[in-house]
């Protein structure tokens, strides 16, 4: 925490990185949610194995699909950064955000030292939703090459 920073800062701080984290997990479940019923559709009843061009185009487009989800999620912690003045302008926040988000970390941007607790919180809600989608990804794989079976 900034030595400036008041413990009711901070608390301020800490509701923030909820909310954000709650719309963050609201955002992955609606997506996958809408990802899982047009799958589902497209799966049911059919078999893949002479089809691998089908099932990489299937793929594909889930993996672009789940890329959109977490790219809209990184928005909302960027617009956040840059509605709190954190980082002065929203191209730099989205940056920022991206970076911290795939826990790669910014460089050349920095981030007011006030939020940084924030920047932190979504460094470790970033990878559990990458996570999540890696393991949506992997059910449906196996699904679709399960369906013959």
């Amino acid at each position: 925490m900034d030595e400036g920073a008041s413990s009711g800062t901070y608390l301020v701080l800490l509701s923030v990185c909820v909310v954000l984290a709650m719309l963050t997990v609201m955002v992955h479940a609606i997506a996958l949610s809408i990802i899982r019923r047009r799958l589902s559709r497209r799966i049911r009843g059919k078999d893949y194995d002479d089809h691998v061009f089908r099932e990489a185009v299937i793929i594909s487009t889930t993996v672009l699909s789940l890329s959109l989800a977490h790219l809209l999620e990184m928005q909302i912690w960027g617009v956040a950064y840059a509605g709190l003045h954190a980082i002065p302008n929203l191209p730099d926040a989205l940056y920022y955000s991206m970076s911290t988000y795939t826990t790669v970390g910014a460089d050349g941007v920095f981030i007011n030292p006030t939020f940084r607790v924030v920047a932190g919180f979504e460094s470790l809600i970033g990878p559990m939703m990458v996570a999540w989608s890696t393991a949506f990804l992997v059910e449906f794989v196996v699904r679709m090459r399960g369906q013959a079976g």
